[in-house]
């Protein structure tokens, strides 16, 4: 027997002094299968300064979480980020840097999810979570890491004297969480050196950052001035046009503009709606300019933005009455296309086209789609070399999922076929069978999984030890029905 020693919170009154810390000795048996597990994402989650997000955990297999107690700590259990027991959130001695900032998703309990919303993210939000629920004695936690970034401000440039026969040109940023990576382009896109650097860390935790360059060619030059967050992989960028000949006072110009879409491929899962981000930089405002999205071909278009209204003669028929440019922000040259029910055709490239005038620029964008199929249907089929035969089907996925079958301590079993197929929905359907010899009782999990949104679906079936005489069909959604 192995003894485990449990310290844990609960008897919450209105006031701290209701609060009771006792102890729990639990004696468990090896060989005695876990009631659930506690699971949380296998890589960390990011979330923005200023923004919200959903810390996610589970049970696993799904039960209701209604009547249990839920923990979110940090480095010790008491004071807490968040507490509920006896049906309702706890409060007594909540972690003060976040009273207020804090929610459990209620609608998921019934489901076993014990997934904790932050309000307001903060730097020091940043750090590792521990996810821990208690049914009666027995006990399991997860634990998960919480990256935290911030996108800072358009970097702003300024010409600022003569220096070393040449021109200073500097280039200041703030609200950067971590530390920003700053770089100076030419035209052509290549890095220049810079003559100085300084970042320094506000009160509010955030950093700013001022960097130098010195241009001392004759001819014209433009310069781009790049910040970069490394966490998100996205960037902020502002460009100058300094004059040929120095002049006592050099002179500016800001140039047009460039065209700017996230580093990184765009998740959509079918039947939502997506935003396919793209801005201008400098920010400046797009009214008056032409927005065209497309993919292959320039005049099929996705979506048009022409002469201040949206235009749809020639748009892909595939994309009517789905699509919509966000001119909330068109004033301050966000361009970013909203697309409805998305479907799995809608992967791949697109193009964000900008035009003003003569000038134009374009950035591409890739778009990735996903879905989250049925919940696994798990059905006794027949007898078979000795055993029984079990079979697992899920449809509606996209794209092709992981299968796996496991047992109740989590350990993957092989399984005897996989077949997988692509529905006329273009979504895929998937049966995968295994054979249990063992006459013990046995207890199995189907487990299908989206590797691409890190989600999946469980069920799960027991088997009693002696092979029935007619094996019947099981639907199981985390239930659990004896065969004799």
């Amino acid at each position: 027997m192995t003894v485990l020693s449990f310290c844990h919170s609960s008897g919450f009154g209105s006031s701290l002094s209701g609060f009771i810390i006792y102890f729990i000795t639990v004696y468990v048996h090896k060989l005695e299968p876990a009631q659930f597990k506690v699971v949380g994402p296998d890589h960390p989650v990011t979330a923005i300064v200023g923004e919200e997000i959903v810390l996610p955990c589970h049970l696993s297999p799904r039960m209701s979480a209604e009547k249990m107690e839920m923990t979110w700590f940090r480095s010790q259990i008491s004071p807490f980020v968040h507490h509920y027991s006896d049906g309702k959130d706890q409060y007594g001695l909540q972690m003060p840097e976040f009273q207020g900032r804090t929610e459990l998703l209620k609608d998921g309990l019934l489901n076993g999810s014990v997934a904790l919303r932050i309000l307001s993210i903060r730097p020091s939000d940043e750090g590792q979570y521990h996810c821990l629920v208690l049914d009666g004695i027995f006990y399991e936690e997860a634990l998960l890491d919480l990256k935290v970034a911030g996108l800072g401000s358009v970097p702003l440039i300024s010409v600022e004297r003569h220096q070393d026969g040449g021109i200073w040109v500097v280039c200041q940023s703030a609200d950067w969480y971590p530390e920003a990576e700053v770089l100076w382009r030419d035209l052509s896109g290549r890095h220049l050196p810079s003559f100085s650097e300084t970042t320094s860390q506000g009160e509010n935790s955030l950093f700013e950052t001022e960097t130098a360059l010195i241009v001392t060619e004759l001819s014209n030059q433009k310069l781009s001035c790049c910040i970069r967050n490394t966490v998100l992989n996205q960037e902020k960028e502002s460009a100058v046009y300094i004059a040929g000949q120095s002049p006592s006072k050099p002179h500016t110009e800001l140039i047009q503009f460039r065209v700017m879409g996230p580093g990184h491929p765009v998740t959509a899962v079918v039947g939502e709606t997506i935003v396919l981000p793209c801005h201008l930089s400098p920010r400046m405002s797009a009214e008056n300019m032409e927005v065209r999205w497309f993919r292959s071909d320039f005049l099929s278009f996705v979506h048009l933005y022409q002469h201040g209204k949206d235009q749809y003669r020639n748009q892909m028929p595939d994309y009517r009455g789905r699509t919509e440019l966000l001119k909330a922000g068109i004033t301050d040259g966000n361009v970013s296309l909203q697309i409805l029910n998305i479907r799995h055709s809608d992967e791949g490239q697109y193009n964000c086209f900008v035009q003003d005038g003569s000038f134009y620029e374009e950035a591409l964008l890739e778009l990735k789609i996903a879905a989250l199929g049925s919940n696994p249907l798990i059905s006794v089929e027949s007898h078979q070399d000795g055993g029984i035969r079990v079979v697992c089907q899920s449809a509606g996925w996209y794209p092709e999922p992981k299968v796996l079958w496991r047992d109740p301590s989590g350990q993957e079993l092989p399984s005897l076929s996989e077949a997988k197929s692509l529905g006329d929905s273009g979504l895929f359907e998937t049966e995968n069978s295994i054979i249990i010899k063992e006459r013990s009782n046995q207890n199995l999990s189907c487990w299908v999984r989206n590797t691409f949104l890190n989600q999946e679906k469980e069920s799960t079936v027991y088997i009693a030890g002696q092979l029935p005489a007619k094996p019947a069909r099981l639907n199981h959604l985390n239930q659990k029905q004896n065969k004799t």
